[in-house]
């Protein structure tokens, strides 16, 4: 009987075209240290333009990789901090001491930049300590100097803990919160979701409002100060829930709101749930746009494009799509360009983002949900929507919620 050739001895035409049917970015890299030829047939692969989104899971100890495009087949690769959301090329946020030591972590390159755990109010006068529980930067750290918009918790006020906005640039030791004029805050105010956008943060609030912040550098006597002029852009309050309760009479709480860049409009998905403590239920895509323009001033000057009234209106033609969401990291990818997969909204179990309390227990008291994870389809025909969890019996983490890691 002949001996099997060795792995190293296939031809290098064969592996490369077996690469080029291996669509996971992980699983090609442990193809590639298996020994020098594979190295090579890598190298010659084509590359992988459309990457999707790999599931970070983090059970009590270390934190294991679940990627879509290889059947959530597992890599357990990472140690186990916080993690508060992520940016595209392998970028996270983390918090290392889970409340403080937080940090943007590139785990491919190792590169890593720190983050505040002090935020600066220079209007009040005030200093405060930060946790953040999500951000968005504005460009990779690796090319230019970033910023960053962050929803934090500010845990020493006396008070009960509310969510607040800040900003960050790189290189800076904090944060700031220097919002001109003052921010709305109170019931429906606090912040739900930020994405950078056309040069802007953009902030969604509890009652479906967008606040946009444009981050501005001053100098004074002090040096260089943070500031953030911003705009609202109001929404007839609750209208969206209005529109979700009447089309889901059974789903009648809304789990979270996301915002999401798709097809170079911005975009709000609703995620809705039979009560507070059910799964995912369904979720409904809105896109917004003005209703209502507010008349040229006694100048002939033209309306700010951001001093209109706007409306969030159903998406029922988003088809061709599939959405991660996920606070600060949300994405949008055309199904064409990933043969054999199908439209659909893909969803973390983020729950613990509600609760104020949970970062601030021992380790042993803190239960990260990690069970409502999974894909919603929309309706096919004659099959109707519906929910597939992919890990319902999953037990909690103690170190963190799940994450996207972007490719």
């Amino acid at each position: 009987m002949a001996v099997p050739p060795r792995w190293a001895n296939l031809n290098i035409d064969l592996v490369t075209e077996i690469m080029n049917r291996v669509p996971c970015a992980i699983d090609r890299t442990r193809m590639a240290a298996v020994c020098q030829a594979w190295l090579a047939a890598v190298a010659r692969a084509e590359r992988l333009t459309f990457q999707l989104p790999s599931l970070l899971f983090p059970p009590a100890d270390a934190n294991d990789v679940y990627c879509y495009l290889s059947g959530c087949r597992e890599h357990n690769m990472l140690a186990g901090p916080r993690y508060f959301g992520s940016y595209d090329d392998g970028w996270f946020f983390v918090a290392y001491g889970h409340t403080c030591g937080h940090r943007l972590l590139n785990i491919r390159t190792g590169d890593s930049h720190a983050l505040p755990d002090i935020l600066v109010d220079h209007v009040a006068h005030e200093i405060h300590s930060m946790v953040i529980l999500a951000a968005a930067i504005s460009c990779p750290p690796e090319f230019a100097p970033c910023a960053a918009g962050i929803v934090s918790y500010q845990p020493e006020l006396d008070a009960p803990r509310r969510r607040h906005l800040a900003f960050w640039r790189q290189g800076d030791e904090v944060a700031v919160c220097n919002v001109l004029p003052g921010a709305p805050v109170g019931p429906g105010w606090e912040p739900e979701d930020v994405v950078y956008y056309r040069r802007n943060f953009l902030f969604l609030t509890q009652g479906g409002h967008i606040l946009v912040c444009n981050p501005l550098y001053e100098n004074d006597d002090s040096g260089n100060i943070l500031l953030v002029p911003w705009k609202l852009m109001p929404f007839p309050e609750w209208s969206f829930f209005r529109d979700c309760m009447w089309e889901y009479p059974g789903s009648a709480v809304v789990r979270a709101c996301y915002l999401v860049e798709s097809r170079a409009s911005l975009d709000m998905v609703v995620r809705l749930a039979a009560h507070h403590h059910a799964p995912t239920s369904s979720f409904k895509v809105f896109y917004m746009d003005p209703i209502d323009i507010i008349e040229p001033g006694d100048d002939d000057e033209e309306a700010d494009e951001y001093l209109r009234t706007w409306n969030w209106f159903g998406e029922n033609a988003w088809g061709g799509r599939m959405l991660f969401v996920g606070r600060g990291c949300s994405k949008s990818y055309e199904v064409r360009e990933y043969p054999g997969l199908k439209d659909g909204i893909f969803f973390l179990d983020d729950r613990s983002f509600y609760d104020a309390e949970m970062m601030f227990g021992r380790v042993n008291e803190r239960q990260y949900p990690c069970s409502d994870i999974g894909r919603w389809s929309p309706p096919e025909g004659p099959l109707p929507s519906h929910v597939e969890l992919y890990f319902p019996e999953r037990v909690p983490s103690y170190n963190s919620p799940p994450a996207w890691l972007l490719h």
